[in-house]
């Protein structure tokens, strides 16, 4: 990495949307560019042509076959539904016949005519605001540039750019669908360390997989592939979104330094997994893993996971038209349960709204209140609000739960809580699928907990009052910072005001921890927060002794739990409430180097940590 820096430094930022850093060469692939060639064909070429579209559909739809057999092992067995669509849009009839007609009529060439059809395609997107709906439409412009490379020769050109890059590469790019990026980790020899997009966002297609394979991306970099130049030197820090393009000689010698203490730290973590999260003053902290999707769970056990503290439900209903019913719902959360194998497991119920919708067929065919793409869409009809609005879908859901949660250690957790009625009627409709459950002699679990999420300022002021219905609560980090600040995490122009330290957010966590132990009711930390481990210190300072994040922060974060004193701890939190400015997360991590890191120094750059998915052997 320690080449001959030829451009000049820049900073640029984006939404993390995966853990850990990447550091390495850039490579460019600005999926925009390519150019469509236009020419006339003569009559008694359009044969010759519509052969051409045949074979460039054949080739494609043969890769896609190949990627759904050669699908990562570790990847959720939605990547597969995802491919299999792909080939769905390169093997439709409609598709082709609309192409074939305009060579025909129009004595284009195939090229040109796929573009005309997509244009026209696009159109009819134009005025729809469903978002499902437009990630469609982009499933579609990817599947005909796909066919467009493969007629034009550029695929190979790509290809070509892929098995010449150099070691250690960042990918920086308009766009990636899914199936790009499987066929670029499918190269054994091309060392793909991070990601970098202009588009996308925290459920994008590029999010999904970079997770799951444990791969650092940020994506929503505006200008990326027009600042970024082909092998210059990147550090990307998928925990924070920021990117440094270039960095400076001192930089890179103290990324590479970083690196490599992490590489060498992350396995001695991995290797003690199984020890105990407890400090030097037996304070004993149970951590557990935010989880997705139900495939890929192993890996969190072996990564010393110790239960489910937050599974995201909605997943099981984006991007389908029919959604999952009762029975379908409880083999999904059973599988879960049972791979945790007795450890416990939080469902949090659907969480639709905002950024996360029900596509336009299934609120057709389900008639639901809501869920459409609205004018501020974080002020609307989203979590317990829709669920409450749809008693019907909320009704199925719990009794799903409750039946799958029979013999196991299972919560419910209600997203979003503003007000006591919220808490009221649903557990109003919990007693009512009870009811249902035993009338139709089902079994089912008739003492699962029903607790709720903390994360708007209104159910921190009303704490106690909330949690004297409640029988846990869990502070969803991400949503509370940013209905305190009043800014959108996921939009890179403001993301510098997201700030985890700011009094205001400190002072409010406080204020939540402290009601519910006045309320002698379990809390514990759910977002981003939790995994961070310089706001370790301040969690335990709290009392808090449950943490729930991404799996792959798991080690990190025990080992700086078992490296501190909760004394020490209780000093620097009092000292950070009582600021007037941002708290200082490096506050924390100064008790951590005095007492754990003399002979290797970190940087200040915010968790590091390197994709080590391929030298870890499970």
């Amino acid at each position: 990495m320690s080449e001959k820096l030829v451009s000049q430094r820049q900073e640029l930022r984006g939404v993390g949307v995966s853990s850990g850093i990447g550091f390495g060469h850039a490579r460019v692939m600005q999926t925009s560019s390519l150019q469509v060639p236009r020419y006339s064909v003569t009559a008694e070429d359009v044969d010759k042509e519509i052969g051409r579209l045949k074979k460039a559909v054949g080739s494609v739809s043969r890769e896609l076959d190949q990627m759904i057999r050669r699908s990562p092992k570790k990847a959720p067995k939605e990547v597969k539904t995802f491919l299999e669509v792909f080939k769905l849009l390169v093997n439709d009839s409609t598709m082709f016949e609309d192409v074939s007609d305009r060579i025909e009529s129009q004595l284009i060439n195939v090229e040109w005519a796929l573009q005309k059809h997509l244009e026209d395609t696009l159109k009819l997107f134009d005025n729809l605001t469903d978002a499902y709906l437009a990630e469609r439409s982009d499933d579609i412009v990817h599947v005909i540039r796909r066919l467009q490379e493969e007629l034009t020769g550029e695929r190979r050109k790509i290809q070509e750019k892929v098995r010449n890059a150099q070691s250690e590469v960042i990918l920086v790019t308009n766009d990636l669908s899914i199936a790009d990026v499987i066929w670029l980790t499918e190269y054994e020899e091309l060392d793909l360390v991070g990601i970098v997009t202009e588009k996308g966002g925290p459920t994008s297609h590029t999010a999904l997989l970079s997770q799951t394979l444990f791969i650092p991306a940020v994506v929503g970099v505006a200008g990326a592939v027009s600042v970024i130049k082909n092998n210059d030197c990147i550090f990307v820090d998928s925990n924070s979104g920021q990117i440094i393009c270039n960095p400076t000689a001192a930089e890179i010698k103290e990324i590479e330094r970083n690196v490599k203490a992490q590489e060498k730290k992350y396995s001695q973590l991995y290797r003690a997994r199984r020890r105990a999260a407890e400090t030097k003053d037996k304070f004993r902290v149970t951590l557990k893993a935010n989880v997705a999707m139900v495939s890929g769970l192993d890996e969190i056990l072996h990564l010393g996971a110790q239960g489910v503290g937050l599974f995201r439900s909605e997943y099981l209903f984006m991007g389908r038209d029919n959604l999952p019913d009762e029975r379908e719902q409880m083999e999904s959360y059973r599988e879960l349960i049972d791979t945790m194998a007795g450890r416990p497991v939080t469902i949090r119920t659907i969480d639709v709204g905002g950024d996360k919708l029900l596509n336009a067929e299934a609120r057709k065919r389900n008639y639901f209140s809501g869920a459409e793409k609205e004018d501020n869409p974080a002020l609307g009809l989203r979590a317990i609000r829709f669920t409450l609005a749809n008693p019907n879908l909320f009704i199925t859901q719990i009794r799903a739960i409750l039946r799958a949660a029979y013999g196991a250690d299972v919560r419910i957790m209600l997203p979003m809580i503003s007000s006591l009625q919220e808490i009221r009627e649903a557990k109003r409709y919990v007693e009512l699928a009870k009811t249902q459950l035993r009338e139709e002699k089902l079994d089912f679990n008739d003492t699962v907990p029903v607790g709720i999420m903390i994360e708007l300022p209104a159910a921190v002021i009303c704490a106690e009052e909330l949690l004297a219905e409640a029988d846990f609560a869990s502070l969803g980090t991400n949503d509370l910072i940013q209905y305190t600040l009043g800014v959108d995490r996921g939009n890179p122009s403001v993301a510098p005001l997201y700030d985890e330290c700011h009094p205001a957010v400190l002072r409010l966590i406080r204020a939540a921890a402290k009601a519910a132990q006045k309320q002698d009711k379990p809390i514990s930390i759910c977002g981003e927060m939790g995994g961070r481990r310089e706001m370790v210190p301040f969690f335990l300072g709290l009392g808090i002794n449950e943490l729930s994040m991404v799996p792959m922060q798991i080690p990190i974060v025990k080992e700086m739990i078992r490296s501190l004193k909760r004394s020490s701890c209780q000093r620097l939190t009092l000292k950070l409430v009582k600021s007037r400015d941002r708290g200082s997360p490096q506050a924390g991590g100064t008790i951590y180097r005095k007492r754990s890191r003399r002979k290797c120094r970190i940087s200040q750059m915010p968790s590091p940590m390197t994709n080590l998915s391929r030298r870890m052997s499970y």
